[in-house]
């Protein structure tokens, strides 16, 4: 049985030194490499669909700000799976779920019988992970397999 790693992408400085260690981890022990970026589909709070009202952001505006994001979500994967090619990763799989990113990379992880997830320690929302719990933290205490956060 071959091994399986994943590794979450989110276009962060630490999320990129994450998927460098899993590329030569994976290169070292013919591993398969899962990479996953998930697009965040948080409703927008109460308070910030009034203030969207007031300011006359149309839900067309929502829409067209989602399909930015997910236009982003799905480069950011790209580029991630064209850096493992090119290491010479031959088992390279990308997905682009939507949803709570660490619910997400916990289920995957959980249904694709990854032995070893790694993410970047802090992403891109620095103070929301402050004030909510950062997406590592919550990956690492739920994930059923070994986690590394990379900084």
């Amino acid at each position: 049985m071959s091994k399986k790693f994943m590794v979450a992408v989110d276009g962060s400085d630490h999320g990129w030194k994450a998927l460098d260690l899993a590329i030569n981890l994976a290169n070292h022990s013919n591993a398969e490499l899962v990479i996953v970026h998930v697009v965040p589909n948080e409703p927008m709070p109460k308070g910030l669909e009034r203030f969207a009202e007031v300011e006359g952001v149309s839900v067309v505006d929502q829409m067209a700000r989602y399909h930015e994001t997910r236009a982003i979500g799905d480069r950011i994967a790209s580029e991630a799976e064209t850096r493992a090619r090119k290491s010479g990763l031959t088992q390279v799989t990308k997905q682009v779920p939507e949803g709570n990113p660490a619910n997400e990379i916990v289920a995957l992880a959980g249904s694709k019988g990854t032995e070893m997830v790694f993410l970047g320690s802090r992403g891109l929302s620095d103070v929301k992970g402050l004030l909510m719990g950062s997406v590592s933290h919550k990956v690492m205490h739920l994930a059923p397999c070994t986690c590394v956060a990379v900084k």
